[in-house]
C-alpha cells in the first residue's frame, strides 16, 4: 500500500467516523431536525469503512440503528443481494411516519 493511498484512507476514516469536524457538526444538526428512523447497512466484512465509524454514527444520532450484513463486504452488501437489500429499503419506507 503506498503512503498516498494510506493518507487518503486515514483521512476517510477521520471523517466518516465523526472525528471530522464538519461531520460533528452536521450530525448534530441532524440529530437535532431528525423526524425518523435512520438504518446504517454495513457490511460484517467491510475493509473500508471499519463498522465502528458506523456504531460511533448511531451514538451520535439516538433514532439510528446499525443493522450488519453477515459475510458480506462494503460492495457486496448490495451487489449480487439487490432484490433483497431492495425488499429491505421497502421495508424500512414502509414503516417509516414520513
Amino acid at each position: 500500500m503506498c503512503h498516498t493511498h494510506n493518507a487518503a484512507w486515514h483521512t476517510l476514516h477521520n471523517i466518516i467516523c465523526g472525528t471530522g469536524s464538519k461531520l460533528d457538526t452536521y450530525l448534530d444538526v441532524v440529530r437535532d431536525k431528525l423526524k425518523c428512523n435512520v438504518t446504517i447497512f454495513h457490511g460484517e466484512k467491510d475493509e473500508l469503512i471499519p463498522i465502528e465509524c458506523s456504531y460511533n454514527v448511531k451514538q451520535r444520532i439516538p433514532r439510528a440503528r446499525v443493522k450488519v450484513i453477515e459475510k458480506k463486504d462494503h460492495i457486496t452488501m448490495v451487489v449480487g443481494r439487490q432484490d433483497e437489500f431492495a425488499r429491505e429499503l421497502q421495508e424500512i419506507w414502509k414503516t417509516s411516519s414520513f
